[in-house]
């Protein structure tokens, strides 16, 4: 099974900032319940993510996103299905 990845910049905050945002991964879901999902950037890296702040978030370009895109790869997330287009 994908998982199912948006890459996201938000422009209020980290403009420059590419972050992942995976929709499906509760980011611990015994203390936050779906409120909160899992995101990965590269500083920092694993993170969590509260789907509002995602919402406001644009979505990055192929451009702005492929450098994190390769980075995910390299740590383990072979089988992505990019939400993006």
């Amino acid at each position: 099974m994908a998982t199912l990845v948006k890459f996201l910049v938000n422009e209020g905050v980290d403009k420059d900032e590419v972050f992942a945002f995976f929709p499906q991964l509760n980011y611990n879901r015994v203390l936050y319940g779906n409120k909160l999902k899992t995101c990965y950037a590269r500083i920092g890296q694993h993170s969590s993510c509260d789907v509002e702040y995602a919402k406001e978030s644009r979505k990055a370009t192929k451009a702005e996103y492929s450098e994190l895109l390769v980075e995910l790869k390299q740590i383990g997330y072979n089988n992505l299905k990019i939400l993006n287009k």
